[in-house]
């Protein structure tokens, strides 16, 4: 299949890869939206897949459905996910990928600039605050600017719908972001953590350090009796 700049599936591997994992509440599913930065333009952001996770996941079994997608991407990717409704997550995330995971809070305010270290079992994970209407625009933004591509499906199109359906009220505040009753916005959200991610000035330092986690110590070999000889 020959390069196409406006079909993330042709792009062969993406620099880095990206899977963003928005955490459902009881009634929503959980996400894993994979893609990353073009491989030949930094700028610009590709979106191969967008899957819904299996509903009614919670814990573990939620991390090992998406270590599953993880796998079919080699288990390379960094893992950014939505910590806000589920602080306790981050203990299974961090079990399950290791260092390879940062947390994203969602809340009313936030640049998405300033986190938290966040200890768990056998380390910690960097925590970032990001205001849900920051994020959206910021998306709107870069699709606007012509920096984002998504591979064409019945999943993409599910989450640029709904992004598109998306109701705004203006407040003191700004604009507040809402769903229409009885939709949801879980692809759409995650498509927008995956495009914050891959712009991030931190990402150098969140790829060295996912990557000296996963540096293997060689044992040391006993000293060979030739050697006394």
């Amino acid at each position: 299949m020959s390069f196409s700049r406006d079909d993330p599936s042709t792009w062969g591997v993406f620099r880095p890869l990206i899977i963003a994992h928005d955490v459902g509440r009881s009634r929503d599913r959980s996400t894993a939206v994979v893609g990353g930065n073009s491989p030949f333009e930094p700028r610009l952001i590709g979106i191969k897949e967008c899957k819904e996770l299996p509903q009614g996941l919670y814990g573990s079994p939620r991390a090992s459905a998406l270590a599953t997608v993880d796998r079919g991407y080699g288990c390379n990717a960094l893992i950014v996910a939505d910590l806000s409704n589920d602080a306790s997550y981050a203990e299974v995330l961090y079990e399950t990928f290791g260092p390879r995971v940062i947390g994203l809070q969602i809340s009313r305010y936030g640049d998405g600039m300033s986190f938290e270290r966040r200890p768990v079992k056998r380390g910690a994970i960097p925590v970032y605050t990001i205001g849900r209407s920051y994020l959206l625009e910021m998306f709107q933004a870069q699709m606007q600017s012509d920096q984002v591509r998504m591979v064409d499906g019945p999943d993409s199109r599910r989450a640029y719908e709904q992004l598109a359906a998306l109701e705004t009220e203006m407040r003191d505040s700004g604009i507040v972001y809402s769903c229409p009753p009885g939709q949801h916005d879980d692809l759409g959200i995650s498509c927008a953590m995956l495009a914050w991610a891959a712009q991030h000035p931190h990402l150098e330092y969140w790829l060295r350090t996912a990557h000296a986690g996963r540096k293997v110590r060689r044992p040391r070999q006993a000293p060979s009796p030739s050697a006394w000889t």
